[in-house]
Order: structure tokens, then C-alpha cells, then sequence
């Protein structure tokens, strides 16, 4: 393919000698004779107006049109791939692959079983789980790199499809604390003591901070982490404690770890974006929609495994927009 007058071919040749200072090498690296790489990069700098080589001494160094060349030229090839690699990932996904992308302690809490589950509705799937922050997940579904995404960033956009859940918080113990012999958790329970929260910027921790600060209560010490699989690692160790959603939650219950519920509300907003049909293929949507049943499942699943009682919370709420 040419364009403006050079061809593919020249732009290779100019390239290589760019990256390897020697026509003989940018030569044996495109299987063509020497003299053929010097004649397209005359070509070449014919068609443009300027040089882009000086020659001394048998050796070929860019001029500074030449470097200022090679930038541009570097920037749209690297686009170029990048467009190859995309239509790679679209024929593939063509034939039977679903990547999803969800925020870490969806994934590690909810998705090896729900895959699992999903493998087994469609044999020939090929399924690629990504693990992102929360924040970078909409953008992420918005350039069309993922089939579905699960975030607690509930922005919404009208480039997707967005689905809400409510999930409980729940309060994970050190086995043998004293707070393991009451059934429900009150905010006073918390004076004093260890909280181990996910980072300041997090849905969670904003929560949290939010309703110590109108109840007046004061932890001993706050611990931030990044995972919620690390706080249930800590909560098991008897650092203190922590609240985490009800998936998270079930994912931690372990010999270490008491669960108890809360007497006052801690609601974890969840959104799950899908594409919009028209960017979607069929097949896609139908997996999607069964993904999205085993996920509903697994929410509810959690509910019940958290022993959560109160009724405003049994319930699983979902919103579509």
C-alpha cells in the first residue's frame, strides 16, 4: 500500500536501518540484498524532498529531518500494531472467547466458581478474567477491550449498559475476639479497636469513615490495604478487624474468621457494564446473560452465607439503566 508516494516497503528499509545503523543489517533483517535497501531509501528520500542520511565513512547517520522523521514514523507504526492486535483479539473472540475484566476482590471472590459454572454451559468457551481498580474499568468497557465488567465505580455512561446491585457489609472477627460472642455488630463496637480498611479513595473505606464520623466513634487504629483478600489474611491473623462486602465476606470465611452482620447499614454499591447491543455479537450477549444469572446466584449466595437477617438486605436489588 502507498501513500503520499512511498510505499511500506521503503518505510520498513528506513526503520531498520534506524534501529541498526547499517544498511547491511536492516538488509539481512528484510532477506533483501544490500544494494535494494540503499536504492529504497534513495527512493525514498526522493519522494519526501529532504535526505535523511548523512554517509561517512561507509556508515549512514540520520539527519535531523531524518530523526524528527523517524518519531512520527515510529508513532504511527506502533498504532499500526496495535490496530493488528485488536482485529487479532476480534477474530478470536469471534470464535468463541470472553474476556472480563472486575475489580480484585470480585474476581478472586466470585469468578473461579462462576467460571467454572460457565464452562460447563459452553464447552468450547474460552474465558480471559483481567483484574483492574475499580476506577480504570469504565474506560476500559467504554474502548470496547472487554465483553463485561464489574466495578463499584457507578458512573454511568450512555457508551454501555450498566447494571446495579446493593451488597451488605459485613464484619469480619478474629476467631476468639470478644466481639465473636455477639450475633450482630453495633458502630460502638468499633471504639477502640484495629480497622483494617482498603484505601482512601476506595467506595469501602469512604463508607466506613463516613458512618464512624456520625457516630461519633473512634477506632484504635486504622490499617489500609489494597486487597480485600489481604485484610481477610490480617483479620485471620488477629490484627483486627475489618468490614468487607457480602461476596468478599464469603470468600473470607475460614476456621479464623468469625462473620457476623451489622445493626447499621453499610451498602456497597456494585455496577456491572455490558456493551451496547449494537457493539455486542449474539453470542456474546447470550453468555453474558447467563454469566449474569450465575452471578446474581452467587450474590444471594452470600447473603445467606453472611447470616444477614434484615429484610432491606435479603432481597437482592437490581436497577437497569
Amino acid at each position: 500500500m502507498a501513500h503520499r508516494g512511498f510505499t511500506d516497503a521503503q518505510i520498513e528499509a528506513f526503520l531498520w536501518i534506524m534501529k541498526t545503523s547499517s544498511a547491511t543489517e536492516a538488509a539481512n533483517r528484510m532477506l533483501i540484498s544490500q544494494p535494494a535497501i540503499s536504492r529504497m531509501i534513495k527512493q525514498l528520500e526522493t519522494r519526501l524532498g529532504f535526505a535523511l542520511f548523512e554517509r561517512h565513512h561507509n556508515r549512514l547517520l540520520p539527519t535531523r529531518r531524518g530523526t524528527l522523521f523517524y518519531d512520527e514514523v515510529e508513532r504511527v507504526h506502533l498504532g499500526l500494531n496495535h490496530l493488528r492486535q485488536f482485529a487479532e483479539r476480534l477474530k478470536h473472540r469471534a470464535a468463541g472467547q470472553l474476556r472480563i475484566v472486575s475489580m480484585p476482590s470480585f474476581a478472586m471472590a466470585v469468578f473461579p466458581a462462576v467460571s467454572a459454572a460457565l464452562a460447563e454451559q459452553f464447552p468450547e468457551l474460552e474465558i480471559s478474567l483481567y483484574s483492574f481498580r475499580s476506577q480504570q474499568i469504565p474506560e476500559e468497557m467504554i474502548a470496547q477491550r472487554f465483553d463485561i465488567g464489574i466495578t463499584t465505580d457507578t458512573r454511568p455512561d450512555p457508551r454501555y449498559q450498566s447494571r446495579y446491585y446493593r451488597l451488605p457489609g459485613i464484619c469480619l472477627i478474629p476467631r476468639g475476639h470478644p466481639l465473636s460472642a455477639k450475633t450482630v455488630i453495633d458502630i460502638q463496637d468499633l471504639e477502640n479497636e484495629t480497622l483494617i480498611c482498603g484505601e482512601p479513595d476506595e467506595q469501602s473505606r469512604r463508607l466506613i469513615t463516613q458512618k464512624l464520623d456520625e457516630h461519633g466513634v473512634k477506632p484504635g487504629k486504622i490499617w489500609t490495604v489494597s486487597l480485600g483478600e489481604m485484610a481477610a489474611r490480617l483479620v485471620a491473623n488477629g490484627t483486627g478487624l475489618s468490614i468487607l462486602s457480602s461476596v468478599a465476606a464469603l470468600d473470607a470465611r475460614r476456621a479464623e474468621i468469625e462473620v457476623r452482620p451489622l445493626s447499621f447499614s453499610i451498602d456497597y454499591t456494585l455496577q456491572i457494564i455490558l456493551p451496547l447491543e449494537k457493539h455486542a455479537e449474539p453470542m456474546v450477549v447470550d453468555i453474558n446473560n447467563v454469566l449474569i444469572e450465575l452471578i446474581e446466584a452467587k450474590i444471594e449466595q452470600s447473603y445467606h452465607a453472611a447470616n444477614v437477617i434484615d429484610s432491606r438486605l435479603t432481597a437482592l436489588r437490581r436497577e437497569k439503566s
